[in-house]
């Protein structure tokens, strides 16, 4: 059974490409005071796949209707209707597939420090275990068949009525976070306790400082050549120490990230212009185009003319739709 939606809500299709920066970074305005926000998407399956991206806020991803794969770094995760996915945000994540009548989701998303900040007391450490504490064979869902998919929907329909109701204030606010604890709360208890949660958190914040210079100089120059000797000095580190930790900050190592990123920026092109697809290759920073085809497939689960037909069969529908 799927989340009821509180009366008549208002979906926006899922079109984030002009939001998502040439790292592959997805960022949206949080006010600071209240880092917290909800979205409601509507899927077009034509524009699977949809584009991958990666961020520092923390994320909840809710399907209403359909189903169909979230893809979290190496992993393709099933989903359907009903099921609530804790997304892994180091790896570079996105829906790969979503189909049905009418494929919806919530996207709630959230920093950390709303949860549990520099003086909060350690219990609350508790509610982001869920983010920060996954084994890696551990499935990142409660699945609709799960026995605590009862209350954790409740938390979050009261939730969703709370932050689209029609009042406003700090009264909103208090009851979204209660109810967003709620629902913490719950996933910490499908998924467990750990008493290494705060220790995770304050680290992911070092590394995120120590790599903002790195992160700067890719967006900038991520079709150019650099080695991870290169990329440590950027850090001001051993090589052997920033592998090691930019492995543990994004769940992926820098050869992978960089070919994320390159890959990202190839699927912008071939849905949006009319660019040769050797050219794009070359233009993101492959050399070989067979291994750039290789790669592409096995990031989109399609080859890149693939991708390029159904652009332009994508926009040709709009044009008729006119």
């Amino acid at each position: 059974m799927a989340i009821r939606l509180p009366g008549e809500l208002t979906f926006q299709p899922f079109r984030i490409e002009h939001l998502v920066d040439a790292e592959g970074r997805y960022e949206v305005p949080l006010n600071p005071r209240f880092p917290f926000h909800v979205n409601l998407f509507s899927f077009s399956p034509a524009r699977a796949p949809f584009s991958m991206n990666w961020h520092e806020r923390l994320e909840l991803f809710v399907p209403f209707e359909g189903k169909g794969k979230f893809r979290m770094g190496d992993r393709a995760v099933p989903f359907a209707a009903g099921d609530v996915l804790v997304v892994d945000v180091r790896s570079m994540h996105g829906v790969l597939e979503f189909t049905g009548r009418n494929p919806r989701a919530a996207v709630i998303s959230f920093l950390p420090e709303l949860i549990c900040g520099a003086a909060s007391p350690e219990c609350d450490s508790q509610y982001l275990t869920p983010f920060y504490c996954q084994l890696a064979s551990t499935e990142p869902a409660l699945r609709q068949t799960d026995r605590l998919r009862v209350p954790l929907h409740a938390a979050l329909e009261k939730l969703l009525r709370c932050y689209f109701g029609d009042a406003g204030g700090l009264h909103v606010e208090a009851g979204c976070k209660v109810y967003l604890l709620e629902a913490l709360y719950l996933l910490s208890l499908h998924f467990g306790y750990s008493e290494e949660s705060r220790a995770l958190l304050q680290q992911r914040r070092r590394l995120a400082e120590r790599f903002r210079n790195l992160h700067l100089w890719l967006g900038e120059h991520y079709a150019e050549k650099l080695t991870v000797s290169e990329a440590a000095s950027l850090c001001a580190m051993s090589e052997s120490k920033f592998m090691k930790a930019f492995k543990q900050a994004t769940n992926r190592t820098f050869v992978q990230h960089v070919t994320q990123i390159r890959l990202n920026q190839a699927l912008k092109l071939l849905r949006h212009t009319d660019m040769p697809i050797s050219e794009i290759a070359v233009r993101v920073g492959f050399s070989d185009q067979s291994y750039f085809d290789r790669r592409f497939k096995e990031r989109f689960q399609e080859t890149p003319i693939q991708c390029r037909r159904a652009a332009l069969a994508h926009a040709d529908g709009r044009k008729r739709m006119r």
